[in-house]
């Protein structure tokens, strides 16, 4: 069994619901440890973009005996399941699962970049990933997700709360 790391995002229709939908059809093919809170964000602005509502993220720490190449199509199978439709970069989704880390493992193949090439640059991923795995360490960089988070708290990024899952 590997150690996987998922993030959890969506901004249309009834997220929350999605995010639980999404967790039951991972439990055929991963078993999850934790969850963390879900924090509602402020859709990044993007030039030239529609305004978007905000989001709500969370991540999850699972175990798989998938590879990474098999979890990352199960992710897409399920977001495609839920409604996703990728008609725009950055756009409204209503769900969207990103493979943040397999094992470790390091990947610069752009169908499957390992670790998530963004994360360290997202307060929105690096705050859930502090609640359930705050000590784990990014495998290019060498900086734990507690080091991350306050590089970017120091940057001015600002914390939002989360709810109780």
């Amino acid at each position: 069994m590997s150690n996987i790391i998922i993030a959890l995002g969506g901004n249309i229709g009834d997220v929350q619901e999605s995010f639980e939908s999404a967790l039951a059809m991972l439990n055929q093919s991963c078993h999850i440890i934790t969850k963390s809170k879900i924090y509602q964000t402020p859709a990044l602005i993007r030039q030239g973009a529609a305004p978007q509502p905000d989001y709500l993220n969370a991540a999850i720490h699972a175990v798989s005996t998938l590879t990474p190449a098999a979890i990352l199509a199960e992710l897409h199978r399920i977001e495609t399941a839920l409604g996703r439709e990728r008609k725009e970069h950055w756009g409204a989704r209503t769900i969207d699962l990103d493979l943040i880390d397999y094992e470790g493992f390091t990947s610069t193949n752009p169908a499957l970049m390992l670790p998530h090439p963004e994360l360290a640059k997202r307060l929105f991923v690096l705050q859930p990933l502090h609640d359930i795995v705050p000590n784990w360490i990014h495998p290019i960089t060498g900086l734990s997700v507690s080091e991350m988070t306050t590089s970017l708290e120091n940057a001015g990024e600002t914390r939002v709360e989360g709810e109780i899952w």
